[in-house]
């Protein structure tokens, strides 16, 4: 599956450089032309963030609603396709901490198929979207600028999804696929060969892979 037909099937972004620390909440910016980014000059990190920064909230509060989205929990994603196929390719482009460590002792361009299965998300609770959105309408009133000129045009995380990572090479080159396993202290949930191909499977180890974001200025609790 292309980067285009995934967004278009699933309304989801993949996260091209993503990590454990990824939470809800953040901010992303999503430019018309290229991948969305998790960093933009002058864009808060996280919707709290702007908040405190709004002086909305104080610095224990902060701390409190932080935590909060940091406990969803992650459940299975009841998706219609359980695992999400991509053109080998596009493993090369992510930078997932799991690829990134294959890819610093094994040419990727060997792998002959790339996907995330055994899917799961973590969502933004509704308690959690009315709280947002009662401080949205406060900046809105009170303080404008902090809300025209930060948020208004920029994107929410309110769905992070997390899959197993999947990656099959061919027989040829499992020795030298083993090797980089045991050399990058990869978290290998288990392997199936098939004959001319063996697939390996790696745990997400809470690292999402893609996510629902949502217009700050369109959201709604």
């Amino acid at each position: 599956m292309e980067l285009r037909k995934f967004r278009n099937k699933f309304d989801l972004e993949l996260i091209p450089a993503s990590h454990e620390n990824i939470i809800l909440g953040t901010l992303v910016w999503d430019p018309i032309i290229g991948k969305p980014k998790l960093e933009h000059k002058g864009m808060p990190d996280n919707i709290f963030n702007s908040f405190l920064d709004a002086d909305l909230i104080i610095e224990t509060k902060w701390e409190e609603y932080m935590k909060d989205l940091k406990r969803e929990k992650i459940v299975d994603a009841h998706m219609a396709e359980s695992t999400v196929n991509f053109d080998a390719g596009i493993a090369i482009t992510l930078k997932n901490p799991t690829i990134v460590k294959i890819q610093n002792n094994f040419e990727l361009k060997k792998v002959t198929k790339f996907s995330f299965g055994d899917l799961e998300v973590r969502t933004m609770s509704n308690l959690m979207r009315i709280r947002i959105d009662s401080f949205l309408e406060i900046l809105k009133i009170n303080k404008w600028d902090s809300y025209d000129g930060k948020i208004r045009r920029i994107y929410m995380i309110t769905e992070l999804y997390y899959g197993s990572i999947k990656l099959i090479t061919n027989t040829a080159w499992k020795n030298e696929f083993d090797i980089t396993i045991s050399n990058s202290n990869l978290n290998l949930k288990n392997s199936t060969d098939f004959g001319n191909a063996v697939e390996y499977t790696f745990d997400h180890n809470n690292v999402p892979f893609a996510m629902r974001i949502e217009k700050v200025k369109d959201f709604n609790g």
